[in-house]
């Protein structure tokens, strides 16, 4: 029995509109509309997602300077909220596997937006000196921790809800325009984060302003009708969760292997990068705070407009030829950003422009993987395990990649005196394992997603 999706590829953003009439075009049109709708909020989410996370590397040596800390311990704070969201994402995406995902993710969304708040309370509204530096610095620490927290909900409830959204000849392109909000994001705080720190005169007061929308948004996320689990696959499948442990089996499907390494070198990569490359502008390249900033947003922000857009687009052409052409490609762009990355960041002092140019595009060539993580994790596990998949998926990669990338990165840079020096041997080899684990899963690509299709139609069998 096969499902049936609207015209322009996307599915119904409720069952009841997608069944309702069998020829109208009202319903049609309805369920584009709240696809539509509901992609909207999941995107400016992330890109409240990316902004909150990245606004301390802007303003990174005022706090170094606030906190009197150097850059393993700089490395320690960024990784603080990783290591958390890493943890906490296994038991909420087992939980948005069996309650409502927009709620998972809604109250997550609230939750960072509080503690993004929290960040900036003392130096605002209580001066760091009135209740001294340490006891400062581990209240900005536990409020990092808190976004983690909150972050952690996030991408397994809407990685699970795009894949209902869309079906897989379409899920790259939706998933780019899902993370896109991390270019977007990573550009508003290259951009802002400097400019409204000198504005409001404390770079804590940035962190008040940027609580505020997510607290909206959330709201909004979770008045929305969400999909049917599996409305958007080409047989029908079972919507609840199985009835046996999640987990089981989730390692015995051989690509989430080559998905685990993909995601750990490359968040490896894009966190030391994204951490450090302000400092690295500042003291390599003499630049101030603001043009820093700017500069940055530039190298990971538009890289990551252009990747994710065309990326997007190239992804799903290469899925028409086959699956596996999807995997592969995405294989071969991380190793090309490897080497682009090495070029960029050997740049010498005078050498600004080979620093901007190359890191641009190694970044802009290793971003597409995020446009094809979630596309290839729903193409081989059902619809029923989706989100406790991501979770863990993402729980190991960050563990590995996001938090390790930072500390060991400033680790480097405190021990040979070079944090561009330690950029250049951290990054591209990170992009490099990167590329070798989606060429991993490339090879065991076709079969799980056979299984997976005939795993689905079994347990809707089962269930009658």
């Amino acid at each position: 029995m096969t499902q049936t999706t609207p015209a322009d590829g996307s599915a119904a953003a409720s069952s009841s509109t997608a069944r309702s009439a069998p020829g109208g075009s009202t319903p049609t049109r309805r369920a584009t509309s709240a696809a539509g709708y509901i992609m909207t909020l999941l995107f400016i989410g992330n890109t409240l997602n990316f902004f909150d996370r990245q606004i301390p590397s802007v303003v990174l040596s005022e706090i170094e300077k606030t906190f009197h800390i150097d850059d393993a311990a700089a490395g320690v704070l960024a990784s603080a909220f990783v290591v958390v969201a890493a943890l906490a994402g296994v038991p909420l995406g087992w939980l948005a596997d069996r309650f409502p995902r927009k709620a998972v993710a809604g109250w997550g969304l609230l939750a960072w937006s509080v503690f993004t708040a929290l960040g900036g309370f003392f130096g605002v509204f209580v001066s760091v000196s009135a209740i001294g530096v340490g006891a400062a610095f581990w209240v900005f620490f536990t409020s990092r921790v808190g976004v983690g927290i909150g972050e952690a909900a996030y991408s397994p409830a809407t990685g699970s809800l795009i894949s209902d959204l869309y079906p897989s000849e379409r899920r790259a392109r939706a998933n780019a325009v899902f993370m896109l909000g991390f270019p977007v994001g990573l550009l508003l705080a290259f951009f802002l984060t400097g400019a409204l720190a000198q504005a409001l005169g404390s770079w804590q007061a940035v962190f008040l302003v940027a609580a505020v929308p997510g607290v909206i948004v959330a709201i909004l996320l979770l008045l929305v009708r969400e999909p049917e689990r599996g409305a958007a696959e080409p047989v029908r499948v079972a919507p609840s969760a199985p009835r046996t442990n999640s987990f089981a089996g989730l390692f015995r499907v051989s690509s989430v292997w080559g998905l685990v390494i993909a995601f750990a070198g490359y968040n490896f990569a894009a966190y030391a990068l994204g951490t450090f490359i302000t400092v690295v502008l500042q003291r390599s390249h003499h630049l101030g705070l603001v043009p820093a900033g700017a500069l940055s947003g530039v190298v990971l922000g538009f890289s990551g407009l252009i990747g994710l857009l065309f990326g997007g687009r190239l992804l799903d052409r290469a899925v028409k030829r086959s699956h596996a052409a999807r995997v592969w490609l995405t294989a071969v762009l991380l190793i090309a950003a490897a080497v682009f990355s090495l070029i960029g960041l050997l740049a010498g002092e005078g050498a600004l422009w080979q620093f901007v140019v190359f890191a641009f595009l190694g970044y802009l060539l290793g971003i597409v993987y995020l446009a094809a993580s979630m596309p290839i994790i729903s193409d081989v596990i059902e619809p029923a395990k989706r989100s406790t998949t991501i979770g863990i998926v993402y729980a190991i990669g960050l563990l590995i990649g996001g938090a390790g990338g930072p500390i060991v990165a400033g680790a480097v840079s405190d021990s040979i005196g070079s944090l561009q020096a330690a950029l250049a041997i951290v990054v591209p080899i990170a992009f490099a394992v990167a590329g070798l684990g989606m060429m991993l899963t490339a090879r065991t690509f076709v079969k799980d997603h056979e299984r997976m299709l005939a795993r689905s139609a079994q347990e809707v069998t089962d269930a009658a």
